[in-house]
């Protein structure tokens, strides 16, 4: 393990600089390139006078750590160590972090312009928790630029409320819930969720907070995405059927569809107790009868349902076995076939393109 850091100004010790409240900005990085040095640039330049400044770098191995070096007189700290995901980088900016409020400044991402921070010290109201403005999306390839206003909580259970890139989010409750490490894309999502349920307080504006690169996605990341928002809104929402009204189901299309598979199976083996398990397993209710995995000390006491290794699979009588390990489907198959005899004919691939 090779773990960088530049720790000569590590923390600010006081709450305020100046009379004015410290706002710490995280940026996280890997491999990021020259996208990360657009993202320093943009951060360094606010004319806030209380900014503090963190990167998390996840050990990259091109010229990232070169980039920091170049304005690491700017940065009040800078750390590049190996990380379990995103979020994982996200919540070791929490535990180095000194302000009053944090924002999320990620590589490609870019405040809209030099007062942003300026802009929300002194729009904010002194009971908001989570501050959350619009932001561009801009096409990282053309260049192409689309306002997206925050959605708000009217929508709370369809679609996100707002976006980590155009949300300041006040320390205390930072610290309170941090980030899951569950999730590989949508943790922030979740993070407004439980927010939104414990009743904190959300502000909105329709003002333009920051710049965030979209675009260059892989289908795959696509179609990921809409699965956990999807886990997300259905561990949370008042009522399970609201998963079915939500943008990210929506923007599934299923070839083998949840209700057809209800219509034609009573008695369901679901193999892969992943994030679209979990899903799946929500959305077809007590169809689901015994889950496999290869992972024999899963447990979930939500399940209510055996989840077993899949060594134990001829103890277990169903109509079909469901995989719902996504882009594994066909090894699946074939293990299921030849080494336990499973009949091909009652194996379902539950496949998946975004509409999105």
């Amino acid at each position: 393990m090779i773990s960088r850091a530049n720790q000569k100004k590590d923390k600010v010790k006081v709450k305020l600089i100046n009379d004015f409240p410290i706002v710490s900005v995280v940026t996280v990085a890997y491999n990021a390139g020259e996208l990360l040095d657009t993202t320093i640039k943009s951060v360094i330049t606010q004319d806030y006078p209380a900014a503090e400044y963190l990167v998390v770098d996840g050990n990259s191995i091109d010229n990232t750590c070169d980039i920091i070096r170049k304005y690491e007189d700017s940065i009040n700290y800078w750390i590049s160590e190996p990380d379990y995901g995103i979020y994982d980088a996200m919540n070791k900016g929490i535990d180095k972090a000194s302000g009053e409020w944090i924002i999320y400044m990620n590589a490609g991402d870019t405040f809209v312009d030099r007062s942003s921070i300026s802009n929300f010290v002194r729009d904010v109201e002194k009971e908001t928790g989570l501050y959350c403005g619009a932001i561009n999306f801009v096409n990282e390839v053309t260049g192409e630029s689309r306002y997206r206003k925050p959605h708000g909580l009217e929508k709370v259970w369809e679609t996100v409320p707002c976006w980590h890139q155009g949300t300041f989010i006040n320390m205390n409750i930072m610290r309170k819930y941090r980030y899951t490490t569950e999730y590989v894309i949508a943790g922030d999502h979740e993070l407004f969720l439980r927010c939104y349920v414990n009743s904190e307080n959300f502000q909105f504006t329709n003002d333009i907070i920051a710049n965030m690169i979209s675009g260059g996605l892989h289908q795959q990341q696509i179609i990921r995405a809409n699965v956990e928002s999807m886990k997300i809104v259905a561990d949370y929402a008042p009522e399970l059927d609201m998963v079915y009204g939500t943008v990210f189901y929506k923007n599934l299309r299923f070839f083998n569809s949840i209700e057809m598979i209800k219509q034609q199976y009573s008695k369901i083996a679901l193999y892969g107790y992943g994030t679209i398990g979990k899903t799946t397993r929500a959305l077809l209710e007590d169809h689901v009868v015994v889950i496999f995995d290869q992972n024999a000390k899963l447990h979930d006491e939500t399940a209510q349902i055996p989840i077993i290794h899949v060594d134990k699979i001829e103890q277990y009588s169903f109509d079909a076995v469901l995989i719902a390990v996504l882009g594994q489907e066909e090894v699946i198959t074939s293990m299921l076939v030849d080494q336990y005899g499973i009949d091909k004919s009652k194996i379902i691939q539950l496949e998946m393109v975004s509409n999105a």
